[in-house]
């Protein structure tokens, strides 16, 4: 039996919590966490990571409260831009809009890049990393613009096969434990080559770097539009999301400390989980572990272009743009019921991007941007209640104030750690899109009726 095409501006309802949960754990990339930016922790704080991710899950479960309340009131495609506008206003939405639009695009070829080492390592090549980086990002913007129904189960399927891989990690670690239970807790460093009790200042530096391993799981309330009831159950999906994030990466972690031949070589080793895999494992292993590294980057862009493709749509939807485009970002395919030209919007630019060589200067841009977002949706989320009383929050997070407090806090001590190590180029476009975006409100945004009701 055939069914009628979904109409412009209009998102079909397919997806259930479970759905939603694993297209946004493959946006976090747990793998890519573990193996990519938690030696930096360790690095940073020895054995401390353990103790630093846990206290990075606890201030992650703030921000989660937040985007589960936020995302349950404020049922939108759009997530943090909708939020920022309804609670302070249409300025402070386009700001908004125009940091996550430009976060998104930055996102997928930092992932990208990141990917090509461990394609090289699984298949023994030496292919350009640009060249592979490119590949990457357009199969992942084909891919997304397919039935999102479709790429629920691609994704989750991919996500299986990445916790596989994973579990290598748990295996070997577990699997021939070493050092005591005592080392978790009892946060170790290495200095002139022997092991150290390690400050705290350390250990609670490494936190940030935690909760950017994390990072990820408030963009399920993208799709709440995408969900069956409404999307009644999108707070449930950001938190089952977190949850399942936490576990998937703190075990592997817990398991490199427990499993590691010699303490102070993993720490000083530049590839700790290198370090576990060659001393219990072999190179077959290494190798199949690299492949399934970057299959968890591929599945993570996949899922992120799917996320660019909402945004972008309810921004059409909203009338933040000129008539002729407004209209082209609702559009719906009659085939695969996507918003496919709001989700190639970015393709060509995030494209070029993969082009860039210097990773190291993209990804710290991104974390900038991200805490940013991170300080609106706690800012949100702490006044919704407040400014937006005549509005309905069916899901409240356990001791309000509180966590939005915290967030609040955590995000701003990270936003002006982060501010005061960036460079006068970042800090710089930040500033032009602050300006940028007063401008565009000013021409459009307070002129136009669908914005202004939101």
């Amino acid at each position: 039996m055939s069914t009628s095409p979904t109409p412009d501006g209009v998102l079909k309802p397919t997806l259930s919590v479970f759905d939603v949960v694993a297209i946004t754990v493959s946006a976090v990339t747990p793998a890519s966490s573990v193996f990519v930016i938690a030696p930096f922790a360790i690095q940073q704080a020895g054995s401390g990571v353990f103790l630093a991710f846990v206290m990075a899950a606890v201030l992650a479960l703030m921000f989660a409260f937040c985007y589960a309340e936020l995302g349950r009131a404020h049922n939108s495609a759009g997530g943090e831009y909708v939020y920022a506008k309804r609670v302070f206003g249409g300025m402070a939405g386009y700001a908004t809009f125009l940091t996550v639009l430009v976060m998104l695009l930055f996102i997928p070829p930092v992932l990208a890049t990141g990917a090509a080492t461990y394609l090289n390592n699984a298949l023994g090549t030496t292919f350009d990393s640009q060249t592979v980086a490119l590949v990457i990002v357009v199969c992942s913007y084909a891919l997304g613009i397919l039935n999102i129904k479709l790429n629920a189960w691609i994704t989750g399927t991919c996500l299986l096969l990445e916790v596989a891989a994973l579990l290598v990690i748990v295996f070997l670690g577990f699997g021939n434990p070493v050092q005591p239970a005592s080392v978790l807790f009892q946060p170790q460093i290495v200095e002139n080559g022997a092991l150290h009790l390690a400050p705290w200042a350390l250990v609670i530096g490494a936190v940030g770097i935690g909760l950017f391993s994390f990072n990820g799981y408030g963009p399920a309330v993208l799709l709440a539009e995408d969900m069956k009831c409404g999307g009644k159950g999108v707070h449930k999906a950001v938190l089952w999301s977190l949850g399942l994030v936490v576990i998937i990466e703190l075990v592997p972690i817990t398991a490199l400390l427990i499993g590691a031949p010699s303490l102070s070589a993993m720490i000083s080793s530049p590839d700790p989980i290198g370090y576990l895999l060659t001393s219990h494992g072999n190179e077959t292993l290494s190798r199949l572990v690299s492949a399934g590294i970057f299959l968890s980057v591929f599945n993570a862009i996949v899922a992120i272009v799917i996320q660019i493709g909402r945004v972008v749509f309810s921004s059409g939807r909203d009338a933040l743009w000129t008539p002729g485009i407004n209209k082209l970002f609702t559009r719906i395919h009659p085939r695969w019921d996507s918003p496919w030209l709001a989700t190639l919007f970015l393709a060509i630019p995030s494209a070029l991007l993969s082009f860039s060589s210097n990773l190291a200067d993209l990804t710290s841009f991104s974390v900038l941007l991200i805490m940013l977002v991170y300080l609106v949706v706690a800012l949100s989320a702490l006044m919704s209640r407040v400014l937006l009383r005549d509005r309905e929050h069916p899901y409240r997070m356990p001791l309000w104030p509180v966590p939005a407090l915290l967030a609040v806090l955590g995000a701003g001590y990270l936003l002006v750690t982060l501010v005061a190590a960036a460079s006068v180029r970042d800090i710089m476009i930040i500033i032009g899109l602050l300006a940028l975006s007063v401008i565009l409100y000013c021409i459009s945004g307070r002129l136009s009726p669908a914005f202004q009701k939101l």
